[in-house]
């Protein structure tokens, strides 16, 4: 994924102010220590010019060592993008004319850091029954409005729910809400994704500018059974709901909660 080429000016922007802001607080920091070190070797070399150090100068350099850590790590931590990613729930939408399947996922995306950053893309690693030499790629290729999907009867045929998912800014200290649909990062050289009953495993990675290459950040596992399957192949919408991680308020931020059916299934 070419990110950089279809970045927008404002996010471009962005990322230059906050790739300066780091550069201009590593530098102050640097400054800082480089003068605390020379004050306490200097203060170390005359109080043992006067003689036996006294038994406080230990403790008192101890001290200032430890003020010095916690400085840095303050400084460090108030240019930091700390960005996470909760999830674990899928929806299989109804299934396109050809049968191959588009998986749509509601994401939360959560910036702990204390500055802003950019989430430059995420991708969707799916294994079948553990058959790791037939895992597949997948790529985000819209963002669902959900309560149009809803308005929708649950399904995707109506393309004003969908919009292009692109690398969005993720403000410090605040969290967003999406749903994003999955295809074939290799669309036309792979086979069409089909669905089966088995053993779903899903690796999440995420780029963002926190990091130099793409982080896995999630990891979650759906069986699939063949009433599931049966209910899919009769042009329903079925939910994969992954119990084992606690997202009640991610999920009341999802959509108002109006996304998951009285009736959906659970498969963990």
């Amino acid at each position: 994924m070419d990110i950089d080429r279809q970045r927008s000016p404002a996010l471009q922007a962005l990322n230059a102010l906050l790739t300066s802001a780091r550069k201009t607080a590593l530098r102050r920091t640097t400054r800082d220590v480089f003068f605390v070190v020379v004050v306490s070797v200097l203060f170390a070399f005359v109080a043992s010019g006067l003689g036996a150090p006294p038994p406080w100068l230990a403790p008192a350099l101890a001290c200032a060592a430890l003020c010095l850590a916690l400085m840095c790590a303050t400084r460090l931590q108030l240019v930091e993008f700390s960005p996470e990613v909760l999830g674990g729930d899928v929806i299989l939408p109804a299934s396109r004319p050809n049968g191959a399947a588009r998986l749509l996922l509601p994401l939360q995306f959560v910036n702990s850091g204390s500055v802003d950053g950019v989430i430059q893309w995420v991708a969707l690693r799916l294994t079948i029954d553990d058959d790791t030499k037939r895992s597949v790629l997948l790529s985000p290729v819209a963002e669902v409005d959900m309560q149009r999907f809803i308005q929708a009867k649950r399904r995707l045929d109506n393309e004003q729910s969908l919009e292009p998912f692109t690398a969005f800014p993720l403000e410090a200290k605040r969290s967003l809400a999406k749903f994003v649909l999955f295809d074939l990062a290799e669309r036309g050289r792979t086979a069409p994704l089909h669905i089966g009953p088995g053993r779903y495993s899903f690796e999440l990675f995420v780029k963002s500018t926190a990091t130099r290459g793409p982080k896995l950040e999630r990891t979650f596992t759906h069986v699939i059974d063949a009433k599931q399957i049966e209910q899919y192949r009769s042009d329903t919408t079925v939910y994969l709901i992954d119990y084992q991680v606690t997202l009640p308020g991610v999920r009341r931020e999802f959509g108002g909660g109006e996304w998951l059916p009285r009736a959906a299934r659970y498969s963990n």
